[in-house]
Order: structure tokens, then C-alpha cells, then sequence
């Protein structure tokens, strides 16, 4: 097309735009870039932010081309734009278009946003370009964005392994994540909108309570152990951590709490716990002799803690479970036999 400007270098010779001092006062007030061109794309103002931002001195962008402040790989594209904008020219605000570029003078490139207002003179339909370099607030954007990623994440493995429930100031459930339904039995409808007494099993006092809610509500982290009872009435025991999150005022806005199922954990305690009991009471009613034990050298009584001296088998009898039965060992069945004039008897028989 014979009006089109070429992509790079001088544009054919036009007139620059007329303007009063005090318009062009108005103008480099703007706190953005601003470009104003004509249909043929040539560039007939710029205030002092279009210099800062491209780099560029005021008669180094004056008569050039639009094209000259874009990436050579958008030259085509932006071509077809300006035409089409003097074609049907209309407002378009920032933020309406897909993400554009502009070019500094040392061919750094920048992200930029971009709008464009028509302006009639005299001489001709012109577009008013508004520039703003939003290289800062796409790094901004892309890291909040990348945040947002990571706690999304951070939030899938912890609803992968807890139990969740956040409540407001007054402990109103408004969240709850699907551990949670199902370890209560109860559905998400069912538990939203009410508070944690739904499942509040009755094994903890008052006091106990009272405490968690005084900590918490000073901003401090409780942590606990804590049974509940679900819908279908059966108990489970979970470890819990409340969090508060705060307020510019220290103040708590939020309560996070998490929880681990320890009901496993608390079974086998109960049942360690009833078998110590249990022994001990076995071991209550076990007899055990200690200590030194004095015995006589002739009759083998033994003297107990009282100064009575026992026979040795009733002794042992009162301090232990064992019982006796008597007979003879084989060196005394053979003086036994002896003493009553009588044969020794053959070795096979005293065992």
C-alpha cells in the first residue's frame, strides 16, 4: 500500500502535530507514555515519559514510524492493527488487548500495555497512544501467581494427609476438606454453617475447652489430643494443631485446624495400659521370699520377722505360693534303714 510507513527508519515526511504551550503543558503531565500518530503511522508527538521508556530522545522518535517501537516480529501484526484501528477508529482501554511489546533504543524489549483513544483535526483522524511499561508488575503478577501455585500444592498434600477445618472468629465451620466428611460421617452441607460441638463427643470437661478457646484467642497455636464423636455415634481420636491467622491488629480472623486420625494409636494404648493393670494385680498376689534368712544348724527351723522360730515348710508357705509333699532322699532312706537294723535297700530303690 503506498501509505504504508516501512518497519524500521525515517517515515515520509509529514507535518507534526499543531498544538498551544498550554496543551502541550497538559500533555507532559501525563504520568504514562503518550504517542500520538497519524493514519499513515508516522509519529507526530511524544511527551517526556515516551522518551524515558524507549529511550529515546524527543527528535529521535518524531517522523518515524509506529512500527520502530515495536519488536520486528510484531511489525506485521501491529501493521494490521493501525490499519484496522483508523478503519473503524474507537476507543480500545488498556487491558483489552493481548499482551503487546515495545522496543528501546538498545533493543531491550518490555512488556507494555496499551490504549487508544481517536482524536479528528483538521488534518486528519490521528491516534492517541497511551504506553505503560508493565514489566514490574508482570514480575509481580507472575510471582503472586507462582505463589498461588505453590500453596495451591501446598494445600493438596495437606488435604491428602489431614484432616482440615477452618472456622471464622466465632467458630462457624466455612471450610472443610473431604477428610473430614468422611471421618465425621457427616456430609460438607451438613457441617458448614455449624460449629465443632456437632461433634463434640462429651469426653472432655468444660475447662478443658476454656483453655483451648483462651489460647487460640490470644493468637497462640494450641495443640491437643482430642476424641470426637461422628454422626453414626461411634468415637475417634485425632491430634489437632489450631492456628490462628491474624489480623493488622494481632487479632484472629480465621482459625485452621488440622488434625491426624490417632485412634489406632489410642486403642493400643487403652489396651497396654488394662494389661498393666492386670499385672500389676497378678503380681500383688505373688509371694517372694529375700533377705537373709536365719535358720538353725540342728533342726533347720527358721526364725520369721517376728522372732518365731518355723518349721522351714511352714515359713516358706506363708511367703510363697509353693506346697510340699514329704519323702526321703536316698542317703537318708539309707540311714533310715540302718537305724531299723534293717538291710540297705538297693540303689535303684532309693531314687
Amino acid at each position: 500500500m503506498p501509505n504504508e510507513t516501512p518497519p524500521t527508519g525515517r517515515a515520509p515526511k509529514r507535518e507534526l502535530i499543531q498544538l498551544q504551550p498550554s496543551e502541550t503543558a497538559i500533555l507532559e503531565m501525563v504520568p504514562d507514555a503518550l504517542v500520538i500518530s497519524n493514519s499513515a503511522g508516522t509519529i507526530v508527538f511524544v511527551n517526556q515519559q515516551a522518551e524515558s521508556i524507549f529511550g529515546c530522545l524527543r527528535n529521535e522518535l518524531l517522523e518515524k514510524g509506529l512500527e520502530t517501537l515495536v519488536p520486528a516480529r510484531f511489525h506485521k501484526r501491529h501493521r494490521s492493527r493501525r490499519i484496522g484501528f483508523f478503519a473503524k477508529p474507537e476507543s480500545r482501554p488498556m487491558g483489552s488487548r493481548q499482551e503487546i511489546y515495545g522496543i528501546k533504543k538498545d533493543g531491550t524489549e518490555f512488556p507494555a500495555e496499551i490504549s487508544l483513544s481517536p482524536f479528528q483535526t483538521t488534518g486528519g483522524m490521528l491516534a492517541i497512544a497511551v504506553i505503560r511499561d508493565i514489566s514490574e508488575l508482570k514480575q509481580v503478577t507472575e510471582a503472586l501467581h507462582e505463589k498461588v501455585r505453590e500453596l495451591a500444592d501446598f494445600k493438596a498434600a495437606l488435604d491428602e494427609h489431614a484432616i482440615l477445618a477452618i472456622t471464622n472468629p466465632s467458630g462457624v465451620i466455612t471450610y472443610v476438606n473431604d477428610k473430614f466428611c468422611t471421618i465425621s460421617k457427616y456430609s460438607r452441607e451438613e457441617l458448614l454453617g455449624q460449629d465443632h460441638r456437632i461433634i463434640n463427643s462429651g469426653y472432655h470437661s468444660a475447662e478443658f475447652w476454656a483453655h483451648v478457646w483462651a489460647t487460640i484467642g490470644k493468637g497462640e497455636v494450641w495443640k491437643g489430643e482430642v476424641r470426637n464423636r461422628a454422626k453414626d455415634g461411634s468415637f475417634y481420636w485425632v491430634d489437632a494443631t489450631i492456628v490462628p491467622f491474624l489480623d493488622d491488629d494481632g487479632k484472629p480472623v480465621q482459625y485452621v485446624a488440622i488434625r491426624t486420625e490417632i485412634s489406632a494409636r489410642k486403642k493400643g494404648e487403652e489396651e497396654r495400659e488394662n494389661l498393666i493393670v492386670a499385672l500389676q494385680g497378678v503380681l500383688a498376689e505373688v509371694k517372694t521370699l529375700s533377705g537373709l534368712l536365719p535358720i538353725c544348724c540342728n533342726c533347720k527351723k527358721v526364725r520369721d520377722d517376728r522372732g518365731y522360730w518355723n518349721q522351714i515348710e511352714a515359713y516358706i508357705g506363708k511367703h510363697s505360693n509353693a506346697q510340699f509333699s514329704h519323702g526321703y532322699c536316698p542317703d537318708c532312706i539309707g540311714q533310715v534303714y540302718k537305724d531299723a537294723g534293717l538291710p540297705a535297700p538297693h540303689k535303684s530303690q532309693r531314687k
